[in-house]
């Protein structure tokens, strides 16, 4: 039984309702192909019945390191289930030493799995074996071992998956079935593996740079390692150290398992990678794509898979829709533009600009500048997509001027046609070049990043009030906690959306008109007409 407990905190989700990640799916569907059988539960699922789990034997808990709370509880419901069964824990929350030695666990996976499940069913039956003939000095990469008490048989990291094995299976499509409305929810697919950003941050704990340059000049295989171990990347992101340079799935692959969701009953598909324009970079280079910039996008590549995608049929009659998430600034050129807009128009398009301050995102280790988010902001909207900006407060080396800086930036993300702006606080994650830095006060607590914090917060809910009479589609998911009210999704993403409605019309796309802004996040629309009556697997509440 392999549980998803991604964003579930001390027990319970709070935002991002309508995610379904891939890494659950994808661990299903490596366990079946070892001959395994294996089944998907949100952790929510669980936790309310716990009796679905009885004729397992092995508990898998996919987690971040955020999730303990949640995790403590699903493995404390599970032992007293099942006594004699075994709890394998894996996914970002496996990173964090610390952690780990607090659960009550039997294995861990610690980064890709692939490489690490093939090692250990080329030598092992079964994990029951893994436990019993497991020696200290044999333990392989991407592994731990939790021996009695609080001691940890510690692999480290495991291998970087070759991008063939990458497309070895494809993501379980029935488990998407598992979730609540999973017909509303935005469905990742995996589409790049890895980052290309390899450069370094300046400061780093315990280190400070040489400038050597070789991440920023070096030739692509020697900037993996640096000369005094500054992990590769944004300074607070571990994608790179984890997941490695960037690879990308084979299109066919793409292409058949998001036909397989939608098939299913799946209306948003996001194609998920730490950036999108990542995509077939690396089929450009002779090497590993270790540059941030160059080459520049591979736009035949693009063309091809979202001509493909967007060709399916429900795609293209609107029942369905197809949308990415980040790019980095640095690769929208006016074609990379041009191309988005051809298939994507009025989409979201995510781009991290963390900060307007030019010393402080050299100093994190950004490979974008101010002016190159900025150009990128505007070629993105002049061709019909919809940017969203992610900014983060807190960041090591911060000052006040920075924070100024990105405060004056406000109104120009606003003149350029930014609809909203996403507020982070740093926060220091293992095997990032920051991981050991103090995670820093909220925004609410310090004078300027106060005044930040409300801009944001007002920019956001002033650019609700810009939809106001406008129809756009939703998919209809559930009942809101106000229970007069339906909670709705945007087909091609956006605010929630609340309808005064009856639960009937759960489980439908609707045209809806947007009739008032509750906060920065919410807005209530009318119910104009039902355009698609959904047929999900499940039974609608």
């Amino acid at each position: 039984m392999v549980i998803d407990a991604n964003a579930r905190g001390r027990g319970r989700r709070f935002s991002t309702l309508d995610v379904i990640g891939v890494g659950p799916r994808l661990i299903v569907s490596l366990l079946k192909s070892y001959g395994l059988y294996a089944d998907l539960m949100p952790y929510e699922v669980f936790v309310r019945d716990p009796s679905i789990a009885k004729e397992f034997d092995v508990l898998a808990i996919s987690y971040m390191v955020s999730d303990v709370v949640a995790v403590k509880k699903a493995i404390e419901i599970w032992r007293k289930l099942n006594r004699d069964g075994i709890v394998v824990l894996g996914g970002p929350g496996t990173l964090d030493t610390d952690t780990l030695t607090e659960l009550d666990f039997d294995l861990a996976f610690k980064g890709e799995s692939e490489l690490t499940l093939d090692n250990i069913f080329s030598r092992y039956r079964s994990l029951y074996d893994v436990l019993h003939g497991v020696r200290e000095q044999e333990i392989q990469p991407g592994l731990v071992v939790k021996l009695s008490g609080r001691r940890l048989i510690d692999g480290g990291i495991g291998c970087w998956v070759p991008r063939e094995l990458i497309n070895r299976v494809m993501p379980d499509v029935d488990s998407v079935t598992k979730y609540p409305f999973y017909w509303a929810s935005r469905v990742y697919v995996e589409v790049v593996r890895g980052c290309s950003n390899f450069y370094r941050p300046v400061l780093a704990a315990g280190a400070s740079c040489l400038g050597c340059n070789i991440c920023r000049s070096g030739n692509l295989s020697s900037r993996i390692r640096c000369p005094i171990g500054i992990p590769p990347g944004c300074g607070y992101c571990s994608v790179p150290a984890i997941h490695g340079p960037a690879r990308s799935r084979e299109m066919d692959s793409i292409v058949g398992e998001v036909k397989a969701l939608i098939k299913a009953g799946v209306t948003r598909v996001v194609l998920s990678a730490p950036d999108f324009l990542d995509y077939g970079r690396d089929f450009l280079v002779d090497d590993l794509l270790t540059d941030p910039c160059n080459p520049k996008p591979n736009v035949d590549a693009i063309d091809r898979l979202l001509h493909s995608l967007t060709s399916i049929t429900e795609v293209a009659e609107g029942s369905a829709t197809i949308s990415i998430e980040n790019v980095k600034p640095c690769l929208v050129t006016e074609e990379v533009a041009e191309i988005l807009g051809r298939y994507l128009k009025d989409s979201v398009v995510y781009i991290g600009v963390e900060s307007c301050s030019d010393r402080l995102l050299k100093s994190i280790g950004r490979p974008s500048m101010y002016s190159e988010s900025l150009k990128a902001i505007e070629l993105l909207s002049k061709y019909g997509l919809r940017p969203y900006v992610y900014l983060m407060h807190g960041l090591p080396s911060e000052c006040d001027e920075d924070i100024k800086s990105t405060l004056a930036c406000i109104d120009i993300f606003r003149s350029l046609g930014v609809e909203k702006i996403v507020l982070y606080r740093f926060t220091p994650l293992p095997y990032t070049a920051f991981s050991s830095s103090p995670r820093p006060e909220p925004a609410v607590s310090n004078p300027i990043k106060a005044i930040l914090y409300r801009s944001v917060t007002n920019f956001n809910r002033d650019r609700k009030y810009g939809l106001l009479n406008r129809v756009i589609d939703v998919v209809i998911a559930a009942r809101y906690r106000d229970p007069r009210y339906l909670v709705s999704y945007p087909l091609k993403h956006g605010p929630v959306v609340l309808i005064r409605a009856s639960k009937n019309f759960i489980g439908t796309i609707a045209a809806i008109r947007v009739t008032g802004v509750k906060s920065d996040r919410l807005v209530y629309g009318e119910l104009i007409y039902v355009k698609k009556r959904l047929k999900p697997r499940q039974h609608i509440q």
